[in-house]
């Protein structure tokens, strides 16, 4: 058999918590044509061997994460350390009173939304005259921690007219602090937090802003998006969910109902469906399965079609079953559970609300040690559901905290 000078590189393949290693440097033998043929079938059969019983499940994304993952028992329970108070930027920055106002990054109508790929759930807010910090937080459900990726930048002076959009460098990468309402939006499948519009700090009146702001939380690094399109008026209350579907992020001002697409050098809004508005205090989540968008709130409820075919109907549903909490709460929680194909609601009350699209009606469910009251002004994103958990995270008062919900087994 002829002897023929190759050169390998032998690759150790190891998954721990879906971390890949590698192993040898490469080097020269001389080897037979036949061992070589056996060596290299056996590698490919070993290597698919690891990959088929390494590769972590897509739906179980504990498997990414260290051995400090959470076990959550049913019912509620507070996830230790996540005050999100306790995690403020320092007063002596910019002479601000940081730590003292942080609180209304979520009183004062602040949002959130959730990575559906990695159960992380962000929060922005602040804005008007109640706080100008523009810093980024990020609650990890499976982890269990609450992190602040961001240091604020230097805030606007409160008597700046017309309101900054955004702040110094004025390079593109600052945006404002602002009330958020339900105008974030985590792009799960491009791996940024998108945000439209909200009321701007600054102590004096003023308008909305127009323009679209994303966040690479891989960079932790802020950047104004070139859209294009029809892009909606800046509006107090703005609504918007994730597809996971289609990729797009839905929104309704308040007069009308658009989609936004992502792109890198810019994203491009469309206008679907103009026939109907929506005041302040509501919050929307989508069934990607169904194709349907609802949003509660302000004591009406509003169903969307998320089909060309149909035009993007809007429909009023009437309240039905246990639905008394969407007359009594601003903006309750919201979310989509992809594993039951139900929407849930938590309004603080003492119950969680599940909602039958079959028969547009909502079934309350009573659970102990609920962690309400609901703020103030509302919940809007910052109650999801966490598939690779099967249950709720929730961050609803800053001086308290985050807690999860695993429900009974069925």
């Amino acid at each position: 058999m002829q002897l023929v000078a190759v050169q390998f590189q032998v690759i150790l393949l190891c998954y721990s918590y879906g971390q890949q290693c590698s192993g040898f440097q490469a080097q020269e033998v001389p080897i037979k044509m036949s061992d070589l043929i056996f060596s290299a079938s056996t590698g490919l059969a070993l290597l698919a061997v690891a990959l088929l019983f390494g590769q972590p499940e897509a739906d179980n994304l504990t498997n990414s994460h260290s051995e400090s993952a959470q076990h959550y028992a049913p019912g509620w329970q507070p996830i230790d350390g996540t005050v999100l108070t306790e995690h403020c930027p320092a007063n002596d920055l910019y002479d601000y009173p940081f730590q003292q106002y942080c609180h209304n990054v979520v009183f004062a109508w602040g949002g959130g939304d959730l990575d559906e790929s990695t159960g992380r759930l962000y929060i922005w807010g602040g804005g008007h005259n109640d706080y100008y910090g523009n810093e980024v937080y990020q609650l990890d459900a499976i982890s269990g921690e609450l992190h602040r990726l961001t240091e604020p930048a230097q805030p606007a002076a409160p008597d700046t007219t017309p309101r900054l959009t955004e702040l110094a460098p004025f390079d593109g990468s600052q945006p404002n602090s602002r009330h958020t309402y339900d105008g974030l939006a985590f792009i799960s499948n491009e791996g940024v937090l998108w945000a439209f519009s909200g009321a701007l700090a600054g102590r004096h009146a003023g308008g909305a802003d127009p323009n679209t702001w994303l966040f690479d939380p891989d960079a932790n690094r802020w950047h104004k998006d070139t859209a294009s399109g029809d892009i909606p008026r800046g509006a107090f209350g703005v609504v918007a969910a994730y597809d996971s579907k289609t990729g797009l992020v839905f929104l309704h001002d308040r007069s009308a109902l658009y989609s936004y697409q992502y792109h890198a050098e810019g994203g491009i809004y469309k206008k679907l469906n103009g026939k109907g508005g929506l005041g302040l205090g509501v919050n929307a989540a989508i069934d990607p399965d169904s194709r349907k968008m609802l949003i509660i709130g302000q004591k009406k409820q509003i169903l969307y079609d998320l089909t060309a075919a149909t035009g993007y109907r809007r429909t009023a549903i009437p309240l039905k079953g246990d639905a008394q909490f969407i007359e009594k709460f601003p903006a309750p929680g919201l979310t989509y559970n992809s594993k039951d194909g139900h929407f849930y609601a938590w309004p603080g009350d003492g119950k969680l609300y599940k909602f039958d699209l079959a028969s547009l009606s909502w079934l309350g469910i009573p659970i102990a040690d609920d962690p309400g009251p609901q703020v103030r002004h509302g919940t809007f994103g910052r109650f999801a559901y966490v598939k690779a958990l099967d249950g709720f995270v929730l961050l609803n008062n800053p001086r308290q905290p985050a807690y999860f919900l695993k429900l009974p087994a069925q």
